[in-house]
C-alpha cells in the first residue's frame, strides 16, 4: 500500500506541477473567464458608427413620402430602438428554449448585439412615383459614389411597388418593397430602413381595409408576464432553459475531467514504456501496484481540474444569485459518479497504453472509450428534455455511459428516483470492478511487450491467459 501511495504522489506531481498543465488546466480557464466578463459586455455593447445621409424613396403608390419622412425622426428611430430591444429579448428567450448549450449563448450574443444603439441623421428624398427600371437605374447612380455611412449622400434606395398598399385588381395580391443600399452599410442600419419602410406600408393597408391602427394592435398583442418559481425563501424568475444548460454543464465537467485525466494516464504509460523507465518501476513495484498507482494519481489530477472548474462555476452562480440551484447532494452524486466513470476509463486507458508502444498505435484501440465518452454528448439534449422517459432510464443502466447520463439526469428538474441511483451506482462500481480486473491483467502482459502492436482479438487473449 506503500509503494501505491508513493506511485500515486509522483504520478499526481509529474502532471500536475507541470508548468504546461498549471498554466493550460488552472490558470487559462482563470484569465479568459476574467477577459470575458470584462470584453463580452463591451462587444455586446457595440456601437453602430453614426450613419449620416440620405434614404432616397420611389413611392409607386404615391401616398406614403410623409409618412415614411415622419419614420426617421430622432423620436421616430427611439421608439424603434426600443421596440427592437424588446423583440430581440422575446426571440433570445426562444432561442434558449430551442438551443441550449454552446451554440445556443452564441446565438443569444448574436442576436443583442444586433440590438445595440443606432446613431442616425437621415434624411428622406422623395424622387419619384414610377418604379419602372429606368428611374430605379438612375436613382442607383449616386450608391455607387461612396461607401460606408458617415460621409454623407445617398445611404439607400428604397423602391415601393404600386399595389403595396392597395392589392392588385385583378389579381388580388399586394405587393413589396426593395431596398438598395450603398457598400459598407451597417446591416442594423439596413434592419432599421426594412423595419420603419414595412411598419410604413402595414399602417397604410390597415387604414385602408377601415381599421385603426392602434386598437387592431391592441386587440392582437397579449401581455405575458414572466413565469415566477415559487420557492421556500420566495418567488423569482423561472430559469426552464437555464436548467438545461446546467445539466450540459455538469456532464460536461465529468466528461472534460475524466477524459482529460486519463489521457495524462494513457500517455505517462506510453512514454514510461517506450523510454524503458517502466522496467525500473517494475523492478521496486508489482504491476498491480503500479497500475493503482497510476490510476490514483491521475484521479487525483481529475479531481483537481474538478475542483477548479466546479469552483468558477459555483461563483458565477454566486454572483449571479443563483446558487440555490445546486443542491449539496448533487455534489455527493456527482463524485459517486466521477470516481465510477473515471475508474473505467482510467483502466481501459492504463490497458491501451501499456499494449502499445507509441501514441500513434493507441489511436487504433482508443475507439471503445470514444464510444463512451461521445455517446452521452450525442444524446444528452433528449435525456435532458425528458429524464424521466424509458429511454433515459434505460441508458443510465447502460455499462460506461450510466454515470454520465446520471448526472444529466440528477441535474434535471425531474431527478430519477433514489432506487435508480443506487441501481445505476451499483452496475457502475460491478463495471468498474470488471474494468480493473481485465485491465490488470492487459497491464502485466503488455507492460514488457515490445513489437507489433496488438489488435482487440490479442488484448482478449491476454486477459484470457493471465
Amino acid at each position: 500500500m506503500n509503494r501505491i501511495f508513493h506511485i500515486a504522489v509522483r504520478e499526481f506531481v509529474s502532471t500536475a506541477l507541470t508548468k504546461g498543465f498549471i498554466f493550460g488546466g488552472l490558470v487559462l480557464p482563470v484569465v479568459l473567464l476574467a477577459v470575458m466578463a470584462v470584453a463580452l459586455p463591451l462587444l455586446l455593447n457595440d456601437k453602430v458608427p453614426k450613419a449620416v445621409g440620405s434614404v432616397a424613396v420611389i413611392d409607386g403608390t404615391g401616398e406614403l413620402d410623409d409618412a415614411i419622412a415622419a419614420r426617421f425622426t430622432p423620436d421616430a428611430i427611439e421608439a424603434w430602438q426600443k421596440e427592437r430591444m424588446g423583440e430581440v429579448v422575446e426571440a433570445i428567450t426562444k432561442a434558449a428554449e430551442a438551443q441550449p448549450g454552446i451554440e445556443g449563448a452564441l446565438d443569444t450574443a448574436s442576436k443583442m448585439n444586433s440590438a445595440g444603439d443606432i446613431e442616425v441623421e437621415m434624411t428622406v428624398e422623395a424622387i419619384g412615383t414610377d418604379p419602372d427600371e429606368a428611374a430605379i437605374e438612375a436613382a442607383k447612380t449616386p450608391l455607387r459614389e461612396g461607401e460606408g455611412m458617415t460621409d454623407g449622400g445617398r445611404l439607400a434606395l428604397v423602391v415601393i411597388d404600386r399595389n403595396a398598399v392597395h392589392a392588385d385588381s385583378e389579381s388580388n395580391d399586394f405587393g413589396g418593397f426593395q431596398v438598395f443600399v450603398r457598400p459598407k452599410v451597417d446591416d442594423r442600419v439596413v434592419g432599421l430602413i426594412r423595419d420603419q419602410v414595412r411598419e410604413v406600408i402595414r399602417e397604410a393597408r390597415i387604414k385602408a381595409a377601415g381599421f385603426e391602427t392602434q386598437r387592431l394592435e391592441a386587440l392582437m398583442q397579449v401581455d405575458r408576464r414572466p413565469t415566477q418559481e415559487v420557492t421556500e425563501s420566495g418567488e423569482r424568475n423561472s430559469l426552464g432553459e437555464f436548467n438545461m444548460i446546467l445539466q450540459f454543464a455538469f456532464m460536461a465537467l465529468l466528461m472534460m475531467s475524466v477524459f482529460v485525466s486519463g489521457q495524462y494516464l494513457l500517455t505517462t504509460t506510453v512514454e514510461e514504456k517506450s523510454s524503458r523507465v517502466i522496467e525500473l518501476l517494475l523492478a521496486s513495484a508489482s504491476p498491480m501496484s503500479l497500475m493503482a498507482g497510476k490510476i490514483f494519481g491521475q484521479m487525483c489530477v481529475g479531481l483537481l481540474l474538478v475542483t477548479v472548474y466546479g469552483a468558477l462555476g459555483w461563483g458565477g452562480l454566486l454572483l449571479a444569485s443563483m446558487s440555490d440551484l445546486i443542491d449539496p447532494l448533487m455534489i455527493v452524486w456527482f463524485l459517486c459518479f466521477y470516481f465510477i466513470a473515471y475508474t473505467i476509463i482510467a483502466s481501459m486507458m492504463a490497458a491501451v497504453g501499456s499494449a502499445v508502444n507509441d501514441l500513434r498505435e493507441a489511436q487504433a484501440l482508443m475507439t471503445p472509450i470514444m464510444m463512451i465518452v461521445m455517446i452521452p454528448y450525442l444524446l444528452w439534449l433528449p435525456i435532458a428534455r425528458d429524464p424521466s422517459s424509458l429511454f433515459s432510464t434505460i441508458t443510465s443502466f447502460v455499462p460506461g455511459v450510466g454515470p454520465f447520463v446520471m448526472v444529466i439526469r440528477l441535474s434535471s428538474t425531474e431527478p430519477p428516483p433514489l432506487w435508480q441511483v443506487l441501481a445505476a451506482i451499483a452496475v457502475g462500481v460491478v463495471t468498474a470492478y470488471i474494468s480493473v480486473w481485465a485491465a490488470a491483467k492487459v497491464f502485466r502482459v503488455g507492460l514488457l511487450m515490445f513489437g507489433k502492436p496488438p489488435n482487440y482479438a490479442t488484448l482478449w487473449k491476454w486477459i484470457k491467459m493471465a
